[in-house]
C-alpha cells in the first residue's frame, strides 16, 4: 500500500492512528493495556469514524502503509446495517438532502456498492475516511496518549454523552 492517502475502496486507518491504538493493543500487537485490547483494526477505525461524525470534523487522511479491509469485520460486522444507516444519513446531510428528498435513491447508488463484495462505493469510503481521520485527531488532541482500553472507552462514552446532552 506504500503511503496510500485514502482514495481507495477500503477503510483507511493512518499510520499515526495505527501507532496510537497499538499502544493499547490491536490484533497481534499486544500493546500495554491491562484492561483489554481491540480484536481488529476496524474497531478503532469505527470509533474514530463515529467521533468524526459526532463532532462533525473531517480531515484529509494521512499516509497508511499497511492494508486495511473494505468490509466490516470482527464485532462490527453484526452491526453493519446500523453503521451503514448512520453513515448514509450523514452522507445525505453533507449533500444537503433530507429524508423526504427524491434524490435519496440516486445517492444510494453513489454510496452503496452493487454486485461487488464491498458494501460501499469509493465516494463513501472517501467520506468515511475523512471523518475517521478527523475523529482520530479529535481523540488524540483531547484525550492525549492513552495505554488502557478502559480509559479510552470511559472518555469516549463521556464525549458521546456530552454531545447528546448538548444537542
Amino acid at each position: 500500500m506504500s503511503g496510500n492517502i485514502g482514495g481507495t475502496r477500503r477503510f483507511h486507518l493512518s499510520d499515526e492512528a495505527r501507532d496510537y491504538f497499538e499502544r493499547i493493543g490491536v490484533e497481534r500487537n499486544k500493546g500495554n493495556s491491562k484492561s483489554g485490547m481491540f480484536s481488529a483494526y476496524v474497531e478503532p477505525y469505527y470509533l474514530c469514524l463515529l467521533m468524526g461524525l459526532v463532532k462533525n470534523t473531517r480531515k484529509e487522511p494521512t499516509a497508511m502503509t499497511k492494508d486495511m479491509v473494505s468490509t466490516w469485520k470482527s464485532s462490527a460486522k453484526q452491526y453493519e446495517k446500523e453503521i451503514s444507516g448512520i453513515i448514509f444519513y450523514k452522507f445525505c446531510l453533507d449533500k444537503g438532502i433530507s429524508h423526504e428528498d427524491d434524490r435519496i435513491l440516486k445517492l444510494m447508488e453513489k454510496f452503496f456498492a452493487i454486485n461487488r463484495t464491498e458494501v460501499y462505493e469509493k465516494e463513501a469510503f472517501v467520506m468515511m475516511n475523512k471523518y475517521a481521520q478527523g475523529g482520530f485527531e479529535y481523540i488524540r488532541e483531547n484525550l492525549g496518549k492513552v495505554e488502557q482500553l478502559a480509559d479510552l472507552l470511559v472518555w469516549y462514552l463521556k464525549e458521546l454523552e456530552d454531545f447528546s446532552v448538548g444537542e
